[in-house]
């Protein structure tokens, strides 16, 4: 199986401006998922092609010194704030096609916004569909608020995410099959995606579910500390 190992990197972000590259615990952000990249390109199971999809040059100077090729360069009509992540992938497997000679059989997408992913949670998910030729399948983890003390508001006032029978006593009563998606990868098949235009579709997506005390997606500088935190 040949797989795009996809890292979408822009330059612009309003969360926390030149996100990509800023510190966390000593090395630029970006530089965790170009590991994780290098360390499943270890696994000589598969066959790793791996591409950072960005539209800045510090970034891509920062990923070639890290021995990344980094010959393509995102339109940036495709790197705005929404501009859909289908697209950017679209791009990416028609400029291998074109400029590589490269037909690929799956994309995996690695956020750099995840930098507590482990490759060998990433290899793990791969094992569930590698038989298949048509898949999707995305990280997911148990949620940590239960959504039975989860409330929504609106214009009428507010109700519970999901309400528990009567037969519930407390939260050891509570059942564990609620989870939310991570963030920490995301893998389909190309034909799953050129159909669908996204990894998940509801009843049709597996899920690998990772056993993280605290996934953490940076979004904020509060997140960016919380991670500080955990690898310091």
């Amino acid at each position: 199986m040949q797989i795009l190992i996809f890292i979408p990197a822009r330059g612009g972000s309003k969360g926390i401006p030149g996100k990509n590259l800023v510190e966390l615990n000593g090395k630029p952000l970006i530089q965790y998922t170009l590991e994780t990249a290098q360390e499943l390109m270890g696994n000589t199971k598969y066959e790793w092609v791996p591409f950072i999809s960005t539209d800045d040059e510090e970034i891509a100077s920062f990923c070639e010194s890290r021995g990344f090729e980094m010959e393509y360069k995102r339109p940036k009509e495709l790197a705005t704030d929404k501009s859909p992540m289908i697209d950017a992938i679209e791009d990416a497997l028609k400029w291998l096609e074109q400029k590589k000679n490269l037909t690929l059989d799956a994309v995996l997408l690695l956020q750099p916004t995840s930098p507590l992913r482990k490759g060998v949670d990433t290899i793990n998910a791969l094992k569930q569909v590698e038989n298949e030729e048509y898949f999707s399948i995305v990280s997911v983890t148990r949620m940590r608020e239960h959504p039975y003390e989860c409330i929504e508001t609106n214009e009428n006032g507010w109700s519970f995410l999901s309400k528990p029978d009567h037969k519930t006593a407390g939260r050891q009563d509570y059942n564990d099959n609620f989870f939310f998606i991570d963030g920490s990868f995301y893998f389909a098949s190309v034909g799953f995606l050129i159909k669908n235009k996204t990894f998940l579709i509801e009843d049709n997506t597996q899920f690998h579910i990772l056993n993280q005390l605290w996934p953490i997606d940076i979004d904020d500088q509060e997140d960016l500390a919380v991670a500080e935190l955990f690898l310091s």
